[in-house]
């Protein structure tokens, strides 16, 4: 099928007098950009015959007249009227012709007097009269007066110097090829942008015509101005039926009548509409600034958790996504803006990064955050805590490994951990628990950029930004023996150190609040927000917190669902919550009373004491499992007063 933008554009000019002439010698000129047709008719007569040929199926993209007869099809047609217009060197011209056929010389234009004439006047030292006219009648007076005034020549377009020449004066044709070819340049572009807007609403067309999506736009009034199958259907309407029909009648729980009032969009939506879930978005469509309409999309909800399903099983095995951004960091505390800030120039870099601090203060978070604000952020994000396996299933994971390397092993070998994140980054946690045989294949592989599966002999370069993180003290297990040093010089490029929760508590009304809201709205009452977190606060802030924002978060899940089983209107009581996070009531009246600094003390000593005795007194496992060296272990209880032999490990 022919493009709509491939054909010609289509001009039809109308003409009673000298212009069409003037228009028949210029025409050959643009035969090859357009199919221009030239009618001499005018006014009642032009648009009687340009109705007659639209019915019958002729097309047209432009008309084509001058002066009155433009001005009439202009408010008649329907159709975009291009005006043919003297240009200043046209009237130069012409009033120069006029001077040498008599100093009585008069102009005659449409529309309105020419300003610049006065210009000419006094650079020949004319004295020309000037009229304007906007009718037929209105130029046969101008032409009376002027011949009563002793004017000999008068300058105008067709019709005035025909008249001129009918009482006996001299008549100076106003225009020229130039303002002709003008006017055929402009006429010609109009209709390319024309027939471009058309290609485009057809393309549109098209494609809501085939969108699974159900798609309608109102006016300002919700009258149905478009609407494509898929929403019909989900209306139960016929499509074309639609069109001028208020969608609130149709579908009153759709309505758009609250964003045609307040201009804002309305996004992702759950609503019931004839039997069905729908995720709906209401959006106000605007041009040039002014609200003109809106449109509904409507999308059934079992459709999306279809492709949901599909989705994630194509990519469970092998898809890696970091879902955070350092925007989802919550908190604005100077050393949590620090951080961030150094994340966002770390992002744009490709340099290993470190991040160290205690379990459950957001470490992956960060990584995550990093990834999504580098380069890297459309590939993969690879994370692995390395505590989590025993050092042989952590080698395979990591590096990979060629069919036939160890029994059990998959035919075709499998790639690792390394490869998958190829392009991407590879989020090493807890990097201080991997074993010392296998800090070596890491340290080789961060210095030669390339991998050895398991069995094989054929390295596969890799291009991979490295992001570790670790709640160990990395120095002191180098120190001690436990982490080459070689290997954390490599890692620890560009450090960051989160802090743990207790060091920057004005952040925790706003990690609460977040946390909160996400474990209420988990449990089916978002609405009882503002209540139970009025009453927790006070309790949060003296809490120490020394598992963290992972603690924090595991307390806010329990609170959740203790509150979500009550009635609305069901006042809550602390004595509830003493029976779900007893801990949070822990040593309150010493905080009241004492001071915030020795409660912390006491908190720490305490959870060092249960650690000690959960490891049997082996200050080793406990200090592993506090995230801190053995030397700071002792040091911390020696602080406390208390006294643990160094021997017993």
């Amino acid at each position: 099928m022919e493009q709509v933008t491939d054909r010609r554009p289509i001009i039809w000019a109308f003409s009673l007098t000298r212009l069409r002439e003037l228009l028949e010698s210029v025409i050959p000129q643009y035969e090859a950009a357009a199919e221009i047709r030239v009618f001499q008719k005018g006014f009642e007569e032009a648009l009687a015959a340009a109705r007659q040929l639209i019915e019958t199926g002729a097309e047209v993209d432009v008309f084509l007249s001058a002066g009155s007869n433009g001005a009439y099809l202009r408010e008649r047609a329907g159709v975009p009227v291009v005006l043919i217009t003297p240009t200043g060197f046209d009237m130069l011209q012409a009033l120069s012709k006029a001077r040498r056929m008599s100093d009585r010389v008069a102009i005659v234009t449409f529309g309105a007097v020419t300003a610049e004439l006065e210009q000419f006047k006094d650079l020949y030292g004319l004295e020309i009269e000037q009229r304007a006219y906007t009718a037929r009648l209105d130029a046969e007076a101008c032409v009376r007066e002027l011949a009563g005034k002793g004017i000999e020549v008068v300058v105008g377009p067709g019709m005035v110097t025909d008249l001129a020449v009918q009482a006996g004066l001299k008549g100076v044709f106003l225009y020229s090829q130039n303002s002709v070819r003008e006017a055929l340049g402009r006429a010609i572009e109009i209709a390319r942008i024309a027939r471009s807007e058309e290609a485009k609403r057809e393309r549109i067309n098209t494609i809501l015509r085939h969108l699974g999506e159900g798609v309608v736009a109102v006016d300002m009034n919700e009258r149905i101005q478009s609407i494509n199958p898929a929403m019909a259907r989900l209306l139960g309407v016929n499509g074309e039926g639609a069109l001028g029909m208020r969608l609130s009648g149709i579908a009153p729980s759709l309505t758009l009548s609250q964003v045609l009032e307040s201009g804002k969009e309305e996004l992702e939506e759950i609503q019931k509409s004839r039997g069905r879930t729908l995720v709906v978005n209401r959006i106000p469509l605007r041009e040039q600034g002014v609200q003109t309409g809106a449109v509904l999309t409507c999308q059934d909800a079992t459709a999306i958790e279809r492709v949901d399903r599909t989705l994630r099983s194509l990519h469970r095995p092998r898809h890696f996504v970091a879902r955070y951004h350092l925007g989802d960091i919550v908190g604005e505390s100077p050393s949590l803006r620090r951080i961030k800030a150094l994340a966002e120039r770390y992002a744009r870099t490709e340099a290993t990064v470190l991040i160290t601090g205690p379990s459950g203060t957001g470490k992956e978070l960060l990584a995550q955050g990093i990834h999504n604000a580098g380069s890297r952020r459309q590939h993969a994000f690879v994370a692995i805590n390395c505590a989590a396996f025993p050092e042989t299933l952590l080698e395979s994971e990591l590096f990979g490994y060629d069919e036939g390397a160890f029994t059990g092993s998959r035919r075709g070998g499998k790639p690792g951990l390394f490869e998958a994140a190829h392009t991407g980054t590879l989020f090493l946690d807890e990097l201080g628990d991997v074993p010392l045989p296998l800090q070596t294949r890491l340290l080789r592989v961060l210095q030669e950029r390339e991998v050895l599966r398991l069995g094989s002999n054929d390295p596969t370069p890799i291009d991979v930004r490295v992001i570790a993180a670790t709640n160990r003290d990395l120095k002191e297990s180098v120190a001690e023996g436990t982490f080459r040093d070689d290997l954390y010089y490599r890692l620890n490029i560009l450090h960051l150190h989160v802090p743990p929760l207790e060091a920057r508590r004005e952040d925790i009304p706003a990690i609460a609040a977040h946390l909160l809201r996400g474990a209420l709205l988990r449990h089916g009452a978002p609405g009882r927000h503002a209540q139970v977190l009025k009453l927790l606060l006070p309790l949060l802030e003296r809490y120490p917190w020394p598992g963290n924002v992972r603690e924090m978060e595991n307390v806010l899940e329990r609170v959740a669902v203790l509150f979500s089983d009550l009635e609305t209107a069901e006042p809550m009581h602390a004595r509830q919550l003493k029976l779900v996070v007893p801990e949070l009531f822990e040593g309150s009246e010493t905080v009241r009373k004492g001071s915030f600094k020795a409660e912390r003390q006491e908190a720490e000593e305490a959870q060092i004491l249960r650690v000690l005795q959960d490891c049997g007194g082996n200050q080793t496992e406990a200090a592993r499992r506090l995230g801190i060296g053995r030397t700071t272990l002792w040091r911390r209880l020696s602080a406390h007063g208390r006294r643990v032999p160094l021997a017993k490990r």
